[in-house]
């Protein structure tokens, strides 16, 4: 059996090499077949030149990817899968929050039941981040239930397994934004969790608060018509209470119960403005509807373009350049 692990990097040539080396580790002690495939997100500080040393001395089945410019871990990502040829890929943080020791806590999810999940993911029952993030993530997991259908009890993150069937299925999701925890609820339900320990990465995340709430936007963009769905109901309800109050104005203008109304005109208006306001809104909603499943049709957008490309089998290498 063949595991892939998965990497996306940046800016890392500071520590990427104790990452390698803990992999190198783990798998020294395995009984599986692995390969870890890193895809370099256009990083400025000479990580790709790095990675090519550390994958010349190194006894795994490296894959190197570069991205031609920065365009985010998500898409890092993407690149990564499209060139994992594993039975199963884990996806793997570079900076070690996960030690490669807790992947054994998926694999044993799996086989305490062959062929039911598609997706493991790791469950920490404590994180070591700041108090912020914490709150962030718990939030977005509540948002992702009710957007999704995710069980509540269910955790979402990035350290997870996943069969190589279903990357591939995932893969065809051709998003100009992919964001891989709402396409994994989006492609699939069977997912679930393992127990794994989580500890202190190598640096500080890249994740600002303004970037954390750039993702959980893009979520809500692409990847679900819930906002929508929720507009054109309320304005379906506004409309529905405007006839309702329309009724109870006539009723009031004709008899004076429970005041009579002294305002010419007053009646027409304000049962006029409420009943278009619910449709306007109701129409917005609707119309959005649609322009989602027309991005969802024609979102041809590619998720990464590649400069350079480097595979190790056996210490004989491959160099693939595209300008």
């Amino acid at each position: 059996m063949l595991i892939s692990i998965v990497i996306p990097t940046y800016n890392s040539s500071g520590f990427i090499g104790d990452t390698i080396a803990a992999i190198e580790r783990y798998v020294d002690g395995s009984e599986h077949d692995f390969e870890v495939v890193i895809a370099d997100d256009g990083s400025l500080d000479g990580t790709y030149e790095r990675l090519k040393e550390i994958a010349e001395k190194s006894p795994l089945n490296m894959t190197v990817v570069q991205l031609f410019t920065n365009r985010g871990q998500f898409h890092a990502l993407m690149a990564g899968l499209a060139h994992a040829s594993g039975d199963y890929v884990v996806t793997f943080d570079d900076d070690l929050e996960y030690h490669p020791d807790q992947i054994s806590h998926l694999l044993e999810k799996f086989n305490d039941e062959p062929g039911k999940w598609d997706v493991v993911i790791g469950a920490p029952n404590f994180r070591k981040r700041k108090v912020w993030r914490n709150i962030g993530s718990w939030f977005t997991n509540q948002v992702n239930t009710i957007m999704y259908n995710k069980p509540r009890q269910l955790h979402s993150g990035g350290f997870r397994l996943m069969t190589g069937s279903f990357v591939k299925c995932m893969l065809e999701y051709r998003t100009a934004n992919p964001i891989l925890g709402p396409l994994i609820f989006k492609a699939t339900r069977r997912v679930t969790n393992a127990l794994v320990e989580h500890q202190q990465g190598l640096r500080r995340s890249n994740y600002s608060l303004s970037s954390l709430i750039g993702v959980f936007y893009k979520n809500l963009q692409n990847f679900t018509d819930f906002p929508m769905r929720y507009i054109t109901n309320i304005g379906f309800g506004i409309s529905i209470l405007s006839i309702s109050a329309s009724l109870f104005f006539v009723f009031q203008y004709i008899t004076g119960i429970p005041w009579p109304i002294q305002s010419p005109g007053w009646t027409s208006l304000i049962t006029s403005v409420c009943f278009f306001s619910g449709l306007i809104l109701a129409a917005i909603g609707f119309l959005g509807q649609y322009v989602f499943r027309v991005l969802e049709e024609v979102n041809k957008t590619p998720n990464y373009q590649i400069r350079n490309m480097i595979v190790f089998r056996n210490k004989s290498i491959t160099s693939n350049h595209k300008n």
